[in-house]
Parts: C-alpha cells; structure tokens; sequence
C-alpha cells in the first residue's frame, strides 16, 4: 500500500469511525414518547398541570401551573410523614440487588408512627430477595423499622404515566399524611429520555412528558403540594426537568451527574425525618445531600453532585432564561459571535458522559452555559442570580466544584431526529429551542452561510408560542419527528472548516495548519488522534485522542504539541483514550474495556500539574434505551481487564473491527496508570477537528517516529 493510498484509507477510516460510534452511541427515545409538531396546540390532545405561551418578540412569559383539586381529610396528625417510593428495580436490582440494599437501610433505621414510606416495586426481571414478585407490581409499607404487605396489582410498565397514577392516586388515597414525598429510583438519562427504565418492558422509560401526565391526573386529589420530589437516579437535576415538577411540589432533590451504584443513604435519610417531622423539603435536603457524600467511596466522591431545588423560584428563572436566550438566538445571527459562544460552550461542565466512544447525553450545567455567553448576553447575570437562588443547598465532589445545581440540554453532537423531537416538547422557550435548532440545521446543511437561511418562525402560531404537557400519545411524538425529518440527512462529516495553509509537516518537522476566517468561524475544539501498527504490520490501531495541542484562535494556526507520553496498564498496553472532560487543572479520559467479560468503560483523570493519574472506575456508559449507567464500579484484585481498541486493516476489503489487547490480571484492588513514552516505533498522528454544531473533520495523517530516547520525530 503507497502512502497516499494509506492516508486515503485512514481518513475513510476516520468517517466511517464517526458515524458508527455516533449511530451506536445515540441517545434514543423510546416508544411513546411525547411531542408536538410546530405550531400546533395541544389543549385537545392532553392532560396537563401547566401551560406557557409567550408572544414573539415579547420578554415575558405567560406562566400558569395547576392548583391542587382535593380536600384534606379530616383527622389527619400535624407533622406526619408519608414518603411514596416508586421503585423500577431495571437491571440494578436484577445483576446486583441495588433496590434490595436501599430497602434493608430504611428498615435498619429507627423510625416511629409518623413516618412512613409506602413502595411500589416493578421493572425487574429477578429480585434479590424473597418479598417481591417480578411478575406483579408489589405494594408495601415500611414503619417503625416492618415492612407490610399492602397488596400487589397486576404486572404493567413502570414506563407508563398509568402505572404511576395508579399507584399515587391508591397511596394518597390510603396513606395520607400532612406532608408527602415522592422518589424516583431507578436509571435516569436526564431531560430526553426521563426516568425508571423497566426491563421487563423493552426498557420502556417515564418521558418528563409522562410525568407531567401522571402528576397533574393525581393533583386533582391532592389538597397541597409534595413537600419534595427527589430522583435516586442519574442526570435529572435539570431545567426542564424544574419546570415540570414545579407545578406539583415545593422541592426538588436531584443530580445533575450519573450516580454511583449505591445511590442515596437511606438509614440516615429515615432517621432524620422521625426526628424532625417538623422539618421543611430543604431541612430534609439538606440531610439527604450530606449522608449521600458521606455513603460515597474514595474513587466516587470526587465526582458527586446532588442538590436541593427551591422550585418556587423557578417561574422566575424560567423568565430570566427566556430573555437570556432571546438575546443568545439574536447574537447568533453573527457566525463570528456563534462560533464563540460555541467554543465557550465546549468547555462548560457537561454530566453523563458526552463523546463519540460512550455516547451523548448533551446534559450541560445551566450556570456554566450562561457564563460561557455572559459578553453577548447582558441578561446573564440576572439568570446567574437567580439560579443560585434557586438552589439553596448542594453537594458536589472536587471535580464537579463548578456545578450550579441544574442543567439544561445542549447539543454538543446532533443525535436523532427522535431526540430534536423530544426536546421540542420539553424545551422552557421559542428561543432557546430556535437557537438549538440553528445547531441543527447547520449540522445538516453544512453550516456557513446556510445558517442564516434559518428562521425559528415555524415554532410560532400567529405569533404565539404554545407549551401544554400531558398524556403521552405517539402521534404527537410522530408529528414532532416529522418536524426535524432533515436531520436524517445528518452525516456528522463537517465541510465547513476550510484553511489559508493546509495540514503539513515543516521544514523543523512540526505538523500545523492555519484556518482561514471562515475556518475560524465554524471551528470549535482542536485535538489530535494517534494510532499505531500492530506488530505483524497488517492493522492500524487507533489509539485515541490527544489535546497536546498548541493553537491561537485569533489567527487560527494550530500545531501538535505531541510529546510522545500516553497512558498503559501496568503491564504496559496502552490504552485506548477518549477525551471525556477538562479544566484547567485536569482532563478525564474514557478507555473502552472488558472488565471480566462485561463491557465497558475506564473512566480515568490526569493531573495537568504533574500528570499522576487516578483510576476513578469503570461504568457502561449509555444504553441504546438512553439510561445512563450508575457509576463508580470500583476495580479491584482477581479483575480481569481487557483493553479494546478500533483497528482497521490494510487490506481495504476488510472491514474495520474491534481489536482485542491481552488480558491483564489485578494483583491489587488499586489499579495503577503508567504515564510514559509510547514505545520505540513507527506511529501516525492526524488532527481531529469538531466544528461549531458538534460535525467532526479528520485531517490526512502523517508518520512519526519514536526512538530509543524518546525523540519524536514527524
């Protein structure tokens, strides 16, 4: 194979690696979800607790949320406590008894006749206990430290709004009390693809929409609202997720990140609460936040959040957003402008995880976008001020110290049509959904000056924008999807980033490029990608991606700043690298694994001061279904690790595969990471390019070499 016909091979390569990793990644919605096609009204068609229109050009929004329908019953005691529990056991409590272990903590604490959870159990195909029954819903009550049998119903989804009425309006109906709470266990996957996951049922999940819908049906018997809804699940601490529920509670206990497998600490949880019966959502909250950080592993509270939403403040917050974002969609009419507030955007803290190799959840720190748009925005800091009002208490580990409480869906990379579809449904206003669409369709349309052509007027009926919630009904969701049908034609290939001099190698053996001015405007993040020849010659492997980079964005000339380091195991197999995140203290990378023929993902974080490393666990990542893994699977002696690695052959007629590195046995239960020279021998080095909607460009590669010593040579 010549040279050129190498190059040529690893760009098709290249392509072909982005639109498989991002077609097998994809955040997807699952049957049933809940949308609206532009401009039509879903006050027919829906069962709802909150409406908002907002006339164009108009700074205000027409905010109503439902008032509660019911009457209290009489008899009722001051300072009693019932606490509904909706439990979808999913695969957490199938493969590792995750509900069984939060069950026994609420029942080894001591609690008395005012406090009471009532539960309901689904979604598992196998429970790893002798109570529940996989094939019925199962209903119990746990007090003064018993759980009773209150009857089970017939098998149905925990992904059905029906399901969830059914079993608030029987609880409320039975089980009233002077102050209720609600929780959510399960898998979340944030504002797209919601919470409680059954397995049972094709991973069937509760939409944000269906949530609305079973909520606002059991309201009508309510006589006040929860004094808290939490979610012992990953991601939910959004925005759109607030505005759902501000309609039926006074709080909002929740994380922006995935949580670790363990989630909350129960025992401390119930014994706070029959101490305190008096106490307030946040009082509570706040003991909820704290025992959780306390329950977490070394290698997990780093990277914890959990935080305390005052939902009585987000009307408020909802207003601030929406002049924000008007002032964000306007100021993006310039691609200059677009393009920066784009690059600020990359870098905000992200939750879940967001790269081609794990997947997208696109969930962003609401706080962090604001900030990143703060010079073209002058609304920014009334969003700022208002959002730290809005969340009077949280907990976030080390590498989370930025966090703001809540987070917003962002596109870092167009998914599907299906997810654009859901979000339209679930957006908080015209003009941030607008301003996400102009993503959309510059990804689509190859961006430049088709941007421009783009109008959010299809979002708009006789000038006013509608948002109803309700019951969830697949032909609105459908109409939606026929909304974003363009986007099918997405290929994540970017044709926009265009150059005064073209990727090269100097005459001092740097390899560098400059963008023109249009190349500036569209271009996002630089990094570089490395692979390396396997031993008999006949593949090339990728080893990943790189942000040893130099670059100055007001010329546009970048330049590899590659000094040949990268991380192994400690039998010295490198590892396949995925930027997952960074700040300017460190950068956290993902490594496809098997971890004792399971697989999944390394997640690891690297010290800029002084490049040490630290293994913070392995998790799965994204399910096809949108749940986002609990994390923190700790790596420990007896493991088996399995390093994987994309690799193609020379032969063209062979397609790309998974390559499979050797085994490596723990010997201890603390996993360390080399950080050293990449060994003696022939490499390749090419520029990995994402522009302004999240479109990837791979350059032509180059050869370099690694001797003895060290020396890089291109």
């Amino acid at each position: 194979m010549t040279t050129s016909q190498l190059v040529r091979r690893l760009r098709l390569f290249a392509a072909f690696v982005v639109s498989a990793l991002a077609l097998a990644a994809c955040v997807t919605t699952v049957p049933g979800g809940y949308g609206t096609s532009s401009g039509q009204s879903l006050s027919d068609l829906v069962n709802s607790g909150l409406s908002i229109q907002a006339e164009r050009g108009s700074e205000v929004l027409d905010i109503v949320r439902a008032k509660p329908g019911g009457t209290k019953p009489s008899g009722i005691k001051k300072d009693t406590w019932t606490v509904f529990v909706y439990i979808c056991g999913s695969n957490l409590e199938s493969q590792s008894g995750a509900a069984t272990k939060d069950l026994n903590e609420m029942l080894r604490a001591k609690s008395n006749d005012n406090v009471r959870f009532v539960i309901e159990t689904g979604g598992a195909r196998v429970w790893r206990n002798n109570t529940m029954n996989s094939r019925k819903l199962g209903r119990y009550v746990i007090q003064n430290g018993r759980m009773t049998d209150a009857g089970s119903v017939a098998a149905a989804s925990m992904g059905d709004a029906q399901t969830l009425t059914d079993f608030l309006t029987w609880g409320i109906k039975n089980y009233p009390a002077d102050h209720m709470g609600l929780i959510f266990w399960d898998h979340g996957g944030g504002s797209i693809t919601g919470i409680c996951f059954d397995e049972r049922n094709s991973n069937d999940s509760l939409s944000l929409r269906e949530l609305d819908a079973a909520l606002s049906t059991t309201f009508k018997s309510m006589w006040d609202k929860f004094e808290f809804v939490g979610f012992d699940a990953c991601l939910m601490s959004t925005l759109e997720t607030a505005n759902v529920i501000a309609s039926y509670s006074d709080y909002m206990i929740a994380s922006q990140e995935s949580e670790p497998g363990d989630g909350w600490e129960y025992t401390t949880f119930v014994k706070y609460l029959s101490q305190n019966p008096a106490c307030t959502g946040v009082d509570l909250g706040k003991t909820i936040c704290d025992s959780y950080l306390a329950s977490q592993a070394s290698n997990t509270k780093g990277f914890v959040t959990l935080a305390v939403v005052d939902l009585s403040k987000i009307d408020q917050l909802m207003q601030d957003f929406y002049r924000f974002s008007q002032e964000m969609y306007t100021s993006g009419n310039d691609q200059k402008t677009l393009a920066a507030m784009s690059r600020g955007i990359q870098k905000v803290s992200n939750y879940g995880c967001n790269n081609r190799r794990e997947g997208f959840t696109n969930m962003v720190d609401l706080g962090g976008l604001v900030t990143a748009c703060a010079d073209i925005a002058p609304s920014s800091d009334e969003v700022l001020a208002t959002l730290h009002d809005a969340v009077p208490y949280q907990i976030r580990g080390i590498y989370h110290a930025d966090a703001t409480g809540l987070s917003t869906y962002y596109p870092l990379n167009i998914n599907t049509k299906q997810e654009l579809a859901t979000f339209q449904t679930v957006a908080v206003n015209p003009s941030y959904l607008s301003y996400v669409e102009r993503l959309a369709y510059g990804a689509t349309y190859n961006g430049g000056s088709q941007y421009q052509q783009y109008s959010g007027d299809s979002f708009y009926e006789n000038n006013i924008w509608n948002w109803l919630l309700g019951n969830t009904t697949q032909e609105v969701q459908q109409e939606a999807e026929d909304h974003w049908d363009y986007v099918d034609n997405h290929t994540q290939e970017s044709v926009e980033l265009t150059f005064a001099s073209a990727p090269q190698v100097d005459n001092e053996g740097t390899f560098w490029f400059q963008f023109d001015e249009a190349g500036i405007n569209n271009a996002a993040v630089v990094s570089g990608i490395v692979y390396e020849m396997s031993e008999d010659g006949s593949d090339i492997i990728a080893l990943g991606q790189t942000y040893d980079i130099y670059g100055d964005w007001e010329t546009g000339q970048f330049s590899d700043g590659f000094d040949g380091y990268w991380l192994s195991l400690p039998d010295g197999q490198n590892l396949n690298l995925t930027v997952n995140s960074s700040t300017d203290e460190y950068i956290i990378y993902t490594s496809p694994i098997e971890l004792n023929g399971t697989e999944c993902f390394l997640r690891l974080r690297q010290s800029y001061a002084d490049g040490s490393v630290e293994v913070e666990g392995a998790w799965p990542g994204v399910s096809e279904n949108g749940a986002v893994g609990r994390s923190g699977i700790k790596i420990k002696r007896g493991d088996v690790i399995v390093p994987l690695y994309k690799a193609f052959s020379t032969d063209e007629s062979v397609t790309a595969s998974t390559y499979e590195g050797i085994p490596y046995t723990m010997t201890s239960n603390k996993l360390t990471i080399d950080y050293s020279y990449l060994p003696d021998g022939t490499y390749l080095y090419g520029f990995w390019i994402e522009d302004v909607y999240g479109d990837c460009y791979y350059t032509d590669v180059v050869q370099f070499f690694i001797d003895e010593k060290g020396t890089i040579t291109f």
